[in-house]
């Protein structure tokens, strides 16, 4: 299945409403583009567990492949990641995570 599109909210000098989260698809995983600039925040609504959120990582070195980032969001948590260099992570980043308690938005300054 294609993975779910994560619009990205650009910051503009005359104030944007602040998006929306979406929930994490655990099945099909998100997309958003990359600028390289981008920001991911993202929420763990589950208020016990810790949940995964993994960035992938397309790119080889010397035939070898770059491992994928995976961090753990503690519970009742949120997290800002970025940047992400389009050379390791490509324009489209790929996001997986492992609960649909995580909420995920996308930012760019």
């Amino acid at each position: 299945m294609a993975r779910t599109v994560l619009p990205v909210v650009k910051a503009a000098r005359g104030g944007v409403t602040s998006p929306t989260e979406q929930a994490g698809d655990n099945t099909n995983g998100h997309v958003v583009t990359n600028s390289g600039r981008t920001v991911i925040t993202v929420r763990n609504a589950d208020g016990t567990n810790p949940h995964q959120v993994t960035f992938e990582t397309p790119g080889t070195v010397d035939g070898l492949a770059v491992s994928d980032r995976q961090v753990s969001v503690p519970a009742n948590s949120s997290m800002d990641f970025g940047d992400f260099p389009a050379s390791v992570y490509g324009n489209s980043l790929a996001i997986d995570v492992d609960s649909s308690q995580l909420k995920l938005v996308a930012r760019e300054p």
